[in-house]
């Protein structure tokens, strides 16, 4: 439940000694100047030494949109004759590291409950006091729009960096290769992204402002799904990979090559391991047999091993190899970034090649 201006403050005055030696004095709520109307005007000293007055602005949301914002009332206010002396300072519950440096960018001090704060005034006063964790965690962006059906969204962004003209044309996209997304989920994931400041919204459609970030914070999301939902997994011996592939087509049944195989389709790799996504690993089995596929369980040195997922970023924008399915070029950097050690090296290709298709046509 999010905290409203009047609790922010009660909370901030209640808990004055978390912020020593700063000392909050007096509170005069909504006073309007010439440009605009001011949340707070406050006066605050350090112990025995300078005071000084305050432009305060709260915020009960503290995404990075909501701060930029907050950063953009406070400069307007400032324009003010009233306001020549006073140090602008925005409060909200949190503060986070983005949050921070977008108001060093612009010059504001701020303080959050949670006991963290940077005060600037001049040469006179400079405190700075982080890495508090954060006590208020309804006040966090949502964290799942990196994971799962959710993330699909980012990855379109990404895959498409001249943008989408509507909520339609992204479930569309999402859609036909292989995705199943709804109208309003995508609504709510682009506004997290907006809010996050990842992407930016103009009435000729929606469009990545922030590619690198946008993969970093999926490669983030990525790292948890995978710690937190084990697959399960089927290593055995074979002795000829195309009858494999006969067998999965056969059926047919929905397959993709994945980890160090995909990046040898894909000429960034060697090996001798020919790994697959499958959903369904009873299916599978039974598709072998079907064909009198001579395979054997060998689980320390069987060279196809068989990972049973329903994850739905595994089965979006598969690429269709020779004769073979392959996880595209997003979902293999995400795994490579996880395959130590070897696996980095063919993710930062990879990735060069995901950032660079953004940055031709931006």
């Amino acid at each position: 439940m999010r905290l409203t201006e009047e609790e922010i403050l009660r909370e901030l005055q209640n808990n004055a000694e978390s912020y020593a030696p700063l000392r909050m004095t007096r509170f005069e709520r909504k006073i309007r100047l010439q440009n605009c109307v001011v949340d707070t005007l406050a006066e605050f000293s350090i112990k025995d030494g300078p005071s000084f007055r305050a432009l305060i602005e709260i915020k009960s949301v503290s995404n990075p949109k909501a701060i930029m914002n907050g950063c953009q009332s406070l400069l307007k206010c400032l324009q003010s004759e009233a306001a020549k002396n006073l140090i602008p300072i925005l409060i909200a519950p949190y503060i986070g590291r983005q949050q921070i440096d977008i108001l060093a960018r612009e010059g504001i001090s701020w303080i959050d409950l949670s006991g963290n704060m940077l005060i600037r005034v001049g040469k006179e006063i400079y405190i700075e006091r982080t890495g508090k964790a954060n006590k208020f965690p309804d006040t966090s962006p949502i964290k799942q729009i990196f994971q799962g059906t959710s993330s699909l969204v980012a990855r379109s962004l990404l895959l498409k960096p001249e943008g989408f003209s509507s909520l339609y044309e992204i479930a569309d996209f999402i859609n036909s290769r292989n995705g199943t997304i709804t109208i309003s989920t995508v609504s709510k994931v682009l506004q997290s992204l907006e809010n996050e400041l990842l992407i930016k919204k103009e009435k000729s459609g929606f469009y990545a402002t922030q590619a690198e970030r946008l993969l970093e914070r999926l490669a983030e999301g990525y790292r948890n799904s995978v710690k937190r939902q084990p697959r399960k997994t089927y290593r055995c011996d074979v002795k000829n990979e195309r009858d494999v592939f006969a067998a999965l087509s056969e059926r047919p049944l929905d397959y993709a090559a994945c980890g160090f195989y995909a990046a040898k389709l894909k000429g960034l790799a060697m090996t001798d391991e020919i790994t697959l996504f499958i959903k369904s690993l009873e299916e599978t089995k039974r598709a072998f047999e079907l064909i009198a596929l001579d395979i054997k369980p060998d689980t320390e040195f069987g060279q196809l091993v068989l990972i049973e997922t329903k994850d739905p970023c595994v089965w979006f924008n598969i690429q269709k190899q020779p004769f073979a399915n392959v996880v595209d070029d997003l979902q293999l950097c995400l795994e490579m970034l996880e395959a130590r050690p070897r696996g980095p090296a063919i993710a930062e290709q990879l990735r060069g090649k995901i950032l660079k298709k953004g940055s031709s046509n931006g």
